[in-house]
């Protein structure tokens, strides 16, 4: 710090009012008693205050920054991960239905089977997700296929604006049936 005032003093800058202005803040010291868990980024950002550039400054910036990282390691771990206990399978899925996550949620679809459940008539169908085909394929009467049969390529992410959908376009509508096994992930 001695260093600092002389280079000020003999470099004639205006440095030493800058180093009186400076706001001395800890960060560290503000979120002390909080777990990982309970810390806001609001609270970061109130804690933080305004830090100005300065050498005086710099354990605050690493401070803030060092909250930073340790309020991300626990709030978005990675994004695209899947997030525990979220796995469901879908109710089954009739003609035109489907599955599509809502507002900021994304799915990891795992699985998908699609049955003819009619007794009578082979089933054509067609898998899109979004408007863009993914799978089109007959089913005999009372057949199912799975994964394996649709040559799909799992598991594939889906956010909002994206739904994964069935159609069936021939055959009778009410004998189809599917089902989507998936995961909750943290957003992408």
């Amino acid at each position: 710090m001695n260093d600092i005032w002389q280079y000020a003093a003999l470099s004639n800058h205006q440095v030493i009012e800058a180093f009186k202005m400076v706001e001395y803040n800890r960060v560290r010291d503000n979120l002390k008693t909080l777990s990982a868990s309970e810390v806001l980024a609001s609270q970061i950002t109130q804690a933080s205050k305004a830090i100005r550039l300065s050498l005086e400054a710099i354990p605050d910036q690493m401070s803030a920054n060092n909250v930073v990282e340790f309020f991300r390691s626990v709030h978005a771990p990675i994004y695209g991960a899947t997030i525990p206990d979220t796995g469901a399978t879908s109710q089954p899925i009739e003609d035109g239905g489907g599955l599509e996550p809502g507002n900021n949620e994304c799915f990891q679809v795992l699985a998908m089977q699609i049955t003819n459940g009619g007794g009578i008539n082979p089933l054509e169908v067609s898998v899109t997700i979004g408007d863009v085909q993914y799978f089109a394929g007959a089913l005999a009467p009372n057949q199912t296929i799975g994964v394996s049969d649709m040559n799909a390529n799992l598991p594939f992410i889906l956010s909002k604006g994206n739904a994964l959908k069935f159609t069936t376009t021939a055959g009778t509508p009410t004998d189809l049936s599917a089902l989507v096994s998936y995961n909750k992930t943290v957003q992408n």
